[in-house]
C-alpha cells in the first residue's frame, strides 16, 4: 500500500503536494484552530480564480463576487446544520442567526472582510445593517441578488450563477479542510480578504467590500438545493 501512494505521487506530484499542505495544516490545527480554514481558504481562492479564468473572466470583482456569493450561503448552511444537529425546526429567527454570522461576531463576514479593506486603504465601511434591510425587503422581486454596484464594476454573472456553479464543486473541498460547519463561513471570509487584496490596484478597497458583501448578504438568504 505504501509503495501505490508513492507511485501515485509519483504520478500527479500537485495532487501529492496539495495532500500535503491539507496534512500540514490538520497538524497545525492543534496549534491555530484556524489554520485550517486558512489554508483551506487559499484553495478557494486558487480554484475559483483558474475556473474564471478558464471561462475568460479576470475581473476582480467576478471573484469578490463569486466568493461573497460562497460566504453568505456558507452562513445559510451552518444555521441551517446547527438548527439540526439540536432537534430545532427552521426557525422564524433564523435571520437574527445569521445576522450574527454575517457582522455580529468576531469572526462574522463583515468583521473579516472589513479588516481587510481597512488595511487597503478603505475610510468609509458600507453599512452592512443597510444592505441586510434592502435583502429582507427584495426578497420574492426581480432585484433580489442584483449587487447595487456601479456598471462598470459589476461582475460577469449573478451572485446565485456563480453560486450554482462554484459551491458543488467546492464543498468537498471546503469540508476536506473544515470538518466543522461553523468555521465554513470563516474560511470562505479569509478567502474574501485574499480576494481584496489580490484585486489592489484594480479595484479600490471600499467598492472590493461593497461588492463582496453584496454578493454575500443576499446569499445567506436565498432558498437553494444543491443535494
Amino acid at each position: 500500500m505504501a509503495l501505490f501512494k508513492k507511485l501515485l505521487a509519483f504520478r500527479d506530484p500537485r495532487r501529492a503536494a496539495r495532500e500535503s499542505m491539507h496534512r500540514q495544516a490538520i497538524e497545525r490545527t492543534r496549534l491555530d484552530p484556524l489554520q485550517s480554514a486558512k489554508a483551506g481558504s487559499r484553495e478557494l481562492v486558487r480554484i475559483v480564480t483558474e475556473q474564471l479564468q478558464s471561462r475568460g473572466d479576470t475581473r476582480p470583482e467576478s471573484l469578490l463576487c463569486a466568493l461573497g456569493a460562497l460566504a453568505g450561503f456558507a452562513c445559510q448552511v451552518s444555521v441551517r446544520t446547527n438548527a439540526y444537529a439540536h432537534g430545532m425546526p427552521q426557525r422564524d429567527h433564523m435571520a437574527e442567526d445569521l445576522s450574527l454570522l454575517l457582522f455580529g461576531m468576531e469572526y462574522s463576514v463583515w468583521g473579516l472582510v472589513a479588516g481587510a479593506a481597512r488595511h487597503h486603504g478603505c475610510i468609509n465601511l458600507p453599512e452592512p445593517a443597510e444592505i441586510w434591510a434592502h435583502v429582507g425587503k427584495s426578497m420574492g422581486t426581480p432585484e433580489f441578488g442584483i449587487p447595487r454596484i456601479p456598471g462598470q464594476h459589476m461582475a460577469r454573472d449573478l451572485p446565485a450563477d456563480y453560486l450554482r456553479l462554484f459551491w458543488p464543486m467546492l464543498k468537498p473541498v471546503i469540508t476536506r479542510y473544515c470538518s466543522n460547519p461553523a468555521h465554513w463561513p470563516i474560511m470562505c471570509s479569509l478567502a474574501l480578504q485574499q480576494a481584496i487584496e489580490v484585486g489592489q490596484g484594480r479595484i479600490d478597497a471600499e467598492m472590493a467590500m461593497r461588492m463582496a458583501l453584496e454578493s454575500a448578504l443576499p446569499m445567506a438568504r436565498i432558498h437553494a438545493d444543491f443535494s
